[in-house]
């Protein structure tokens, strides 16, 4: 597993000194700064997410900005992993952030997001996830850590299918076993051919699939 980090970055003079920041200086190195993921988010949305770690904003603190850095230590270090996912990884948030706005857009209405990667790796899977969720709960959309999942005939199936079919049929099938609503939506982010570094995704909206990159 990862360890996640959560630090609150508050922008005010502070007399106990500055708050902790992963940055390179005199207690992080520039090695150890390169293998941390990290996003910015305000402090309201990092206590939503994070409730345990960072507190709410205090009222009498509503005119101060405050942020949170959330960050992921790698599970392999800089420059271990294969280069398609080094590739992938950092235009992450660039990438999933372009899928999640054209997604966002598309489902209106109070939907329930359910979001999943499907990449040969696990840890790097699980890193397109957070994103999306992250960028759609910035959105304010309502995101779901739970993924819908088919039986196991239905999964043998697909498995033998193109990718342009087996989408699509995976989301009448979740649409019809009512692992989808009709207050649903599911954001699939994919990599269809593992020569690429080019992430493909598509939304599932009332058992209908679309293809959106």
């Amino acid at each position: 597993m990862e360890t996640l980090l959560v630090f609150l970055l508050v922008q005010l003079s502070m007399s106990s000194g500055r708050p902790y920041d992963p940055a390179p200086g005199i207690w992080h190195d520039k090695s150890e700064a390169r293998n941390l993921d990290c996003s910015r988010v305000s402090q309201q949305r990092a206590h939503e997410l994070h409730p345990g770690e960072i507190p709410a904003p205090l009222a009498r603190m509503a005119n101060q900005e405050s942020e949170a850095l959330i960050c992921t230590r790698r599970i392999m270090r800089n420059g271990e992993r294969p280069e398609r996912d080094e590739v992938i990884l950092a235009s992450l948030r660039e990438s999933v952030g372009e899928i999640a706005e054209v997604a966002s857009a598309l489902g209106q209405g109070e939907l329930n997001w359910h979001v999943d990667a499907f990449y040969p790796q696990p840890e790097v899977a699980a890193k397109i996830s957070v994103a999306a969720r992250t960028e759609l709960a910035e959105q304010g959309r309502r995101v779901s850590d739970k993924v819908p999942i088919l039986a196991a005939g239905d999964i043998a199936v697909l498995g033998r299918m193109a990718p342009k079919d087996a989408y699509p049929l995976a989301c009448k099938r979740y649409f019809a076993q009512r692992a989808l609503g009709e207050n649903d939506a599911f954001l699939g982010i994919m990599l269809i051919d593992e020569r690429e570094t080019q992430l493909h995704a598509g939304l599932c909206l009332n058992g209908e699939w679309r293809w959106l990159r």
